[in-house]
């Protein structure tokens, strides 16, 4: 399959949005540093470019200035949503020395032990959600499981009342289409409606805490409290921490779980195999990371005019690095076989990003998806896709999300 890449609406082609991996080759073998006709947007898909880019921050920042969404014929064009420098920038958004004060305050509640204690909390929510998908039989796995469980672990690890899952998804969808690229004008105003919206529940949040004694906080909202009340970090902060943390941790691991439940009902061997084998889950999941993992790419900003790879990148561009097309075969070897080793190391990908942004909730991520596959596959004798309802995916350029996933499965 071939692209024209002098046409700008390449990009939000539908066939480019259901699958990218074909267009993602060819920028690759052609283009890997592909400018959009007319625009300075440019994406890099060259992983030893992406690598160079991440590691120069002065250049290639991190804060989000503009997006791209659809001008409604099909082409994307920029969206401006904040300044160079505005403080509204945290974690992936965020450059050094923020970026790095941000890390730390968080690093010690998301770290291995940490995640560990988190476990029994996540085993509860996935049982509980697992009864329902096995009492009902034939489903849409995605609105009963693998939305449900991310959002719920994400009340869990915030100190949010369980009831606010649902929000949880609602406020994520909704402000997730800011980042589709296929949102039209109209779309992109209702997208920022609901990030204002999802930030004032989570001011109420934090000021429901914050009412109580330091012994009875809980979750990273208590961590929070602490921090405001010691005067670690500032309100307008806490409220952007709080936003990365509900959106992009629950539709990470949204997506990776649906991702890898197709991947088990398309494949009854592999089902069988990890059943008798469930100490290999963790190297399927890396597997799928990299082949179809969540996020598509993570923008940059130029605050100067630059140069990366022999190609002039004028001031104030976007620039998209773009994890999925790094992490495909080099152009000068033959494809991945069909078949790979369970067994063997997984290879290294850019699915969480690399360098100082590599995603800080990927041991979250990783936990829920191995647990929730243990104890789907051990309660399930056979997991298939419905054959009177195809999968549906959430139109994006950013993130690969299944809208719909119907399934049957058939209890052990």
């Amino acid at each position: 399959m071939k692209f024209d890449l002098n046409d700008p609406g390449t990009v939000l082609r539908a066939d480019v949005l259901d699958d990218p991996r074909p267009f993602h080759d060819q920028l690759r073998r052609e283009a890997p540093i592909w400018q959009i006709q007319g625009q300075d947007s440019f994406l890099v898909s060259d992983p030893a470019l992406i690598k160079e880019a991440v590691g120069r921050t002065e250049d290639f920042s991190s804060n989000i200035v503009s997006l791209l969404h659809d001008d409604g014929n099909g082409c994307p064009v920029p969206y401006r949503i904040s300044n160079y420098g505005d403080p509204i920038h945290v974690f992936s958004t965020a450059d050094p020395p923020e970026h790095t004060r941000h890390r730390r305050l968080v690093q010690p509640h998301l770290s291995p032990a940490a995640v560990a204690e988190l476990e029994p909390e996540v085993e509860r929510i996935i049982d509980e959600q697992l009864a329902i998908v096995l009492d009902t039989g034939r489903l849409d796995i995605v609105a009963s499981f693998s939305d449900v469980v991310p959002a719920r672990t994400v009340c869990a690890l915030l100190g949010l009342p369980d009831g606010d899952s649902a929000k949880v998804i609602e406020y994520t969808l909704g402000t997730g289409a800011l980042l589709d690229g296929v949102t039209t004008i109209d779309g992109m105003g209702a997208a920022a409606t609901s990030a204002i919206e999802l930030a004032v529940h989570m001011h109420q949040r934090m000021d429901e805490m914050l009412e109580r004694a330091s012994e009875d906080r809980v979750g990273m909202l208590g961590v929070f409290a602490d921090q405001l009340d010691a005067g670690e970090v500032s309100r307008d902060e806490v409220s952007s921490m709080l936003t990365v943390f509900v959106t992009a941790g629950s539709e990470t691991t949204a997506s990776l779980m649906a991702t890898c439940i197709e991947t088990l009902a398309r494949d009854r061997e592999l089902q069988d195999r990890l059943r008798a084998q469930p100490e290999l889950i963790s190297n399927v999941i890396e597997r799928i990371l990299r082949d179809s993992g969540p996020f598509q790419f993570h923008y940059r900003y130029t605050p100067a005019d630059t140069e990366l790879g022999g190609v002039t990148i004028p001031a104030h561009s976007r620039v998209l690095l773009m994890w999925a097309a790094a992490n495909r075969p080099a152009p000068d070897t033959l494809d991945e076989p069909a078949e790979f080793d369970l067994e063997a190391r997984p290879a290294p990908h850019f699915a969480f990003g690399r360098g100082l942004h590599f995603c800080i909730g990927a041991p979250v991520a990783r936990m829920e998806t191995r647990l929730a596959l243990e104890r789907l596959l051990a309660a399930s004798a056979s997991i298939t896709l419905d054959p009177d309802s195809a999968p549906t995916r959430r139109p994006s350029i950013f993130i690969r999300r299944h809208a719909t996933l119907p399934v049957v499965i058939e209890k052990a």
